[in-house]
């Protein structure tokens, strides 16, 4: 229960000193189980290569252009969804998301051609794109501040499950089923959460207050407060002020001491999605070519993300290293491991060094998921989201192509190598961060 003081208090205050309960869970299932759709459409072009080329008789430079033309649309859909967010709110922006992942990740398991099947995909990747832009940034407005950094963990800890269940499917399902199966069921997730969107869907009141609409944001708190069973008094002296300043507009994060910031941060990103991409696009065919089992393999790899989430959420808030030092320390840690992968030549330590490698890659993004958006006011939030969506949806233009061309080396450790750098410079650019969010 919040004290009835009858002195004004500031919002973020007030959703602070609540314990979590019902409401927060509800929140977290809408938003973790969005992550957990995303991840597993969005993990499911890595299997589709060797099936797609055979199905439609393509030659290697022709299946990058799948990810190639998904990308364009993913930063279409991410800019969109994210300066919409800042001036018009985030549930639309989320629903629409998750609309088109569902409708058109279906349909494009029952595409005639190749060109017809990148054109649905491209439409998946504006509702995955609209979900990266807003999802984390609603649920953030809803959590206390001393537990963000674990909650929003634990969505990226839903992703990687998703890609967990992508691989599954892709070890069980293709080899005996075929590809179309395999993306029909891959967009599930997506249409059951449908269902569930209306049993959570609330928009941030921090939003509604920053627009002026308070009557409607308190509306959202004496819902949370009935749902959590728990009284939220003095709601009359919530102090939450009103933004005159434009909204959505990407040049305010290039303004005054957001600029600095926004810089490192598309670094980081950047960084992060060219080395994560460039690892996991062809790694089956990478096993494969050092002789492993690679549906099976891929799928052992997605569950050693698992672990490594789990630590991050310990790792990330103020009792402990904190956003800053937990970002350092992953990077290092992938940077290492893909450089050992690079020379070790024994198979069997092979396998486990990349397992280490996702054991610490994949933490990265929640840690950044979680800390980019504390970083920003309200009336940019989505905005900087959304750009640090384009940022990252870039490197997916470049990879396909060179990652093909890599994995056809004929020198085994180039692959992994070239990633593997990537990392060593996203590990010194987390020293020009100057602002530690945790607590």
């Amino acid at each position: 229960k919040y004290g009835s003081t009858g002195k004004p208090h500031h919002l973020d205050d007030l959703l602070s000193s609540l314990k979590l309960g019902q409401f927060h869970w509800r929140m977290l299932a809408l938003v973790g189980g969005g992550y957990f759709a995303v991840c597993s459409e969005m993990m499911l072009f890595i299997f589709l290569s060797t099936p797609i080329r055979k199905e439609w008789d393509l030659d290697t430079m022709h299946f990058p252009w799948l990810p190639f033309c998904s990308g364009i649309t993913g930063i279409i859909g991410g800019y969109a969804a994210g300066t919409i967010s800042d001036r018009c709110g985030r549930l639309l922006p989320f629903l629409f998301g998750i609309v088109f992942i569902a409708i058109f990740g279906l349909l494009s398991a029952f595409a005639p051609s190749f060109p017809l099947f990148i054109a649905s995909r491209c439409m998946v990747t504006v509702g995955t794109g609209a979900f990266e832009a807003v999802g984390f940034v609603l649920l953030l407005e809803f959590l206390p501040r001393h537990q963000r950094g674990a909650i929003l963990v634990v969505v990226t800890l839903c992703g990687a499950l998703g890609a967990v269940l992508a691989g599954g499917f892709a070890w069980l399902i293709l080899p005996r089923f075929g590809w179309r199966w395999f993306v029909g069921a891959c967009a599930a997730p997506a249409i059951l959460l449908l269902g569930y969107q209306p049993f959570a869907f609330f928009e941030s009141p921090r939003f509604l207050f920053t627009i002026g609409k308070k009557s409607k944001a308190l509306k959202v708190l004496k819902a949370m407060g009935r749902i959590n069973k728990c009284e939220i008094p003095d709601l009359d002296n919530i102090i939450c002020p009103v933004s005159d300043k434009p909204k959505g507009r990407l040049m305010q994060l290039f303004t005054g001491e957001l600029k600095i910031r926004t810089l490192v941060f598309s670094c980081i990103w950047f960084l992060q999605a060219a080395g994560y991409w460039g690892v996991t696009a062809y790694l089956p065919e990478y096993m494969a070519k050092l002789g492993a089992e690679f549906y099976f393999n891929v799928f052992s790899v997605f569950i050693g993300e698992i672990p490594g989430l789990f630590l991050a959420m310990i790792l990330i808030e103020r009792y402990m290293l904190g956003r800053v030092r937990t970002l350092r320390f992953f990077s290092a840690f992938t940077a290492i491991a893909l450089l050992l992968f690079s020379f070790i030549p024994e198979h069997a330590f092979k396998s486990v060094l990349i397992i280490l490698c996702y054991f610490s890659m994949v933490p990265i993004y929640s840690i950044l998921n979680a800390f980019t958006p504390e970083l920003y006011p309200t009336d940019v939030r989505s905005t900087a989201m959304a750009w640090m969506n384009i940022v990252i949806e870039i490197p997916g233009l470049i990879t396909p192509f060179v990652g093909a061309t890599l994995v056809s080396c004929d020198i085994p450790w180039v692959y992994p190598l070239t990633w593997g750098c990537l990392f060593v410079v996203q590990c010194v650019f987390t020293f020009a961060i100057k602002t530690e969010t945790a607590g």
